[in-house]
């Protein structure tokens, strides 16, 4: 009779959440063999599979699945004794963070804080536009994404909705419009983009172009030309000025969306309920009166 060991449980959780045994040797700092013998040793000891073949990939078997919702709880307990101990812990765990047309950037002040309380978690904010595509997958651990309604493949938290509205420099002529390249359109498919020209339609215009939320922003700080952007981070420059009232029927929800079959890991977890109450905070400035501005 074979015995289960706690760092293969560690190697299972870590190939779940990856989704390869190359990328959960790269995150344990192991290699591929050695995370393939790991799994080999605890399919021994239970007796039964724990991983199958899908179109998406390796996914796990029922009884994977079953030893996947265990090993995150023991997970979580020790990482719980590790911080009441103050142990240093192991390796970092990186926490790989997409976002609709990088709206994320948006969000360091918060990711920072975050930082300084958990300097055990590794934030990496990756270039992707579309995070459910990233999340989906397995480049991205978490989506922070502007979405009706999400896939059911992924599972998560809504933070609130981000109205938007069209803004110049307040010294500008701000005549010329300003549209979304095609990456963004292609990434962000007919959602939120509507509200300024986008693609083809704005290539036939002669529009200036921008393929990322942090880029138009700029161009519209430098005075290129208007466009529609989210309150929340327009208002906050004072050399921009709104041109008319947010029109309600183009508010986004904002999501913090994970993987539906893969429990996020003990920092993400933090991470999540952090922000759920961080951006809360931020989205809706109005509701904090005599408290901090």
């Amino acid at each position: 009779m074979h015995h289960m060991e706690w760092s293969d449980l560690k190697v299972f959780l870590a190939a779940v959440r990856t989704g390869s045994y190359t990328a959960a040797g790269r995150r344990l700092g192991i290699n591929r063999t050695t995370v393939g013998r790991r799994i080999d040793s605890l399919e021994n000891a239970l007796g039964v599979s724990l991983f199958q073949q899908t179109p998406n990939g390796h996914a796990p078997t029922r009884e994977g699945e079953e030893l996947l919702a265990t090993a995150s709880l023991i997970e979580m307990e020790i990482d719980d004794l590790m911080a009441r101990l103050e142990f240093p812990g192991e390796v970092p765990e990186t926490i790989r963070i997409a976002s609709s047309g990088g709206i994320a950037s948006e969000f360091l002040p918060e990711l920072a804080t975050f930082q300084q309380q958990e300097p055990r978690a590794a934030i990496e904010l990756l270039g992707e536009l579309d995070p459910l595509d990233a999340v989906t997958q397995r480049r991205a651990d978490l989506a922070i994404a502007l979405v009706r309604v999400p896939p059911v493949r992924l599972t998560g938290i809504h933070v609130g909705a981000l109205a938007q509205a069209p803004y110049a420099r307040r010294d500008s002529a701000a005549d010329r419009v300003l549209g979304w390249g095609h990456e963004v359109e292609t990434a962000v498919p007919g959602q939120w983009t509507i509200t300024n020209p986008s693609g083809e339609l704005a290539e036939g215009a002669g529009i200036a172009r921008f393929n990322s939320w942090q880029q138009l922003k700029q161009a519209v700080l430098a005075g290129m030309g208007r466009a529609s952007l989210w309150c929340f981070a327009a208002d906050a420059e004072p050399t921009l000025q709104q041109l008319s009232e947010p029109d309600p029927r183009q508010d986004y929800p904002l999501w913090l969306l994970h993987r539906t079959k893969s429990p996020p890991g003990p920092h993400l977890r933090k991470l999540v309920t952090y922000l759920e109450h961080a951006l809360r905070e931020r989205l809706a400035p109005v509701a904090r009166e005599g408290g901090q501005a």
